[in-house]
């Protein structure tokens, strides 16, 4: 599961299929060349050994080499042996040998080797020995010896009467054929180097690639949330720096219809909330001029009241089209939502529900727009208690951040928001109600969000919703006081929760 996961991010892909990619041509690459130099050195170190045992040959005159297979002598083997020593010692190599047709020892340089001794290695050489034969010089492939170290030998046919008597066998030593490991290791050496470039290459193009996305990812959350002030900076080059170019345009887009639409709404709201000032003025005269149990009065009272719903469903495209700049203070956590539970306790009582308020220390303060925090901690709060059947629950908890943020969780114990709709709950205009102009929430957020803070879907499922208000920890502004009695007597704020 977790070499899925880790795969599912695009970096990682990108390095993965960057460094396999590299590995690949690497291995293939070096595979090739390791197997050519070599051939070309096995070639070469061949024919050296070869040459050093054509010398040897030469060294051995034919009345010698008749002495050897007739009756041999322990001078005359001393002498021959001490040529061969020599040999061996201006050329380096490890051993040189000499045997007769059924491989058995002749001469040696190795002292451990006495004289009638068999070759039993050299039953594995046939080719060379077929070569021997028809008096040709040969040598073996380059092998790994049962020692680990690498092994060639060469050979050099010796004659009798124009007639091939024995032959001559010269090892190469460690030294001799330690270029052919220091080459493999080099190559070793240079695909782990090459791999480990790719990595870092990979990383770096990776990088290149994906942390544009992941900033357009990032903003692209942000307009999705309706949040459109961050501009899109030109991000890369190619298609991502189009995409950036795009996305912004879209972003201007989108702000422009916005503000249209504010400005709009504000100036409907300005020209419908003038003659409703003059209807609600001249009802409430009516009202006093008829009978209060008369049926006139009863629609009197309707038109009041609808007048007044009217009135709260102008103010709230008001408060969404131009929201006023807050002037902060530092206020008690506890008492504002003390004061604002308080402002909607005929509904709790009405529903029998049961609002716990816990864990605000009383030293808790936050610093924002005491008209603000009424609206932000009410429409909340309200949507809570609507959202909740009667004899819920409604959790109200203040708390400090580890980096000394503020929270404040409003919980509830309703039926949710459906998952298709938890992206939409703060768009403008979008509500789950039958009633409601939908602009609840996205006032409460625009809100927070100028006073500093966040406004979060925590959760939202079968056993309840949970918002969740944040704001920074912030000094206490210039000559401003403790604010702890900035609620008292608060009204409801102008405008639907929904």
């Amino acid at each position: 599961m977790e070499i899925y996961m880790f795969f599912q991010r695009i970096q990682y892909r990108l390095i993965f299929l960057f460094v396999l990619f590299v590995a690949l041509i690497l291995i293939f690459s070096g595979y090739t060349l390791l197997w050519s130099i070599r051939q070309q050195l096995e070639t070469e170190l061949g024919r050296k050994l070869t040459a050093v045992a054509n010398a040897a040959s030469v060294q051995l005159e034919e009345t010698e080499v008749e002495y050897l297979l007739i009756s041999p002598g322990p001078r005359i083997r001393s002498r021959l042996t001490d040529r061969l020593l020599r040999i061996q010692s201006v050329t380096g190599v490890k051993q040189i040998y000499l045997f007769d047709t059924d491989g058995t020892s002749l001469l040696d340089t190795d002292p451990a080797v006495t004289s009638n001794t068999p070759y039993f290695r050299l039953r594995f050489y046939r080719r060379e020995m077929e070569a021997l034969e028809a008096g040709e010089s040969s040598y073996t492939i380059l092998f790994e010896g049962i020692d680990g170290q690498p092994t060639m030998t060469g050979f050099s046919p010796v004659y009798l009467n124009g007639r091939v008597v024995a032959g001559i066998g010269v090892d190469g030593s460690v030294t001799f054929l330690e270029g052919v490991r220091r080459l493999r290791n080099r190559l070793y050496l240079i695909g782990l180097l090459g791999i480990g470039l790719a990595v870092i290459l990979g990383l770096f193009m990776a990088r290149s690639i994906t942390t544009p996305v992941a900033k357009l990812a990032r903003i692209s959350r942000k307009i999705g949330r309706g949040d459109y002030s961050e501009p899109i900076p030109p991000l890369s080059r190619g298609e991502i720096r189009q995409l950036a170019q795009t996305m912004e345009e879209m972003r201007g887009s989108v702000l422009q219809r916005e503000n249209d639409l504010k400005a709009m709404l504000a100036g409907v709201a300005h020209e419908i909330r003038n003659p409703l000032g003059g209807i609600e003025l001249f009802t409430g005269l009516l009202l006093n001029d008829v009978n209060e149990r008369s049926k006139a009065a009863s629609h009197v009272r309707r038109i009041m009241k609808e007048t007044a719903h009217l009135k709260q469903v102008v103010n709230s495209f008001l408060n969404f089209a131009k929201p006023q700049k807050p002037d902060k203070a530092l206020y008690s956590v506890d008492t504002l939502i003390a004061e604002s539970a308080a402002v909607l306790q005929p509904e709790i009582e009405k529903k029998s529900l049961n609002v716990l308020r816990t864990g605000a220390p009383r030293n808790l303060k936050v610093c924002a727009d005491s008209g603000h925090m009424k609206q932000i901690l009410i429409n909340l709060l309200q949507n809570a208690v609507q959202a909740t059947p009667e004899g819920g629950h409604i959790h109200i908890h203040g708390s400090e951040g580890k980096d000394g943020t503020v929270r404040i969780d409003i919980e509830d114990t309703g039926e949710g928001i459906p998952k298709d709709r938890q992206a939409l709950i703060f768009t403008p205009f979008f509500t789950t109600r039958d009633t409601g102009t939908g602009l609840g929430l996205s006032i409460v957020k625009e809100l927070v969000e100028i006073n500093g803070g966040s406004l979060s879907l925590i959760r939202s499922n079968e056993n309840g919703t949970c918002f969740r208000v944040e704001f920074p920890a912030e000094k206490e502004p210039e000559n401003a006081a403790i604010q702890s009695q900035s609620f008292q007597n608060p009204k409801k704020p102008q405008g639907d929760s929904s």
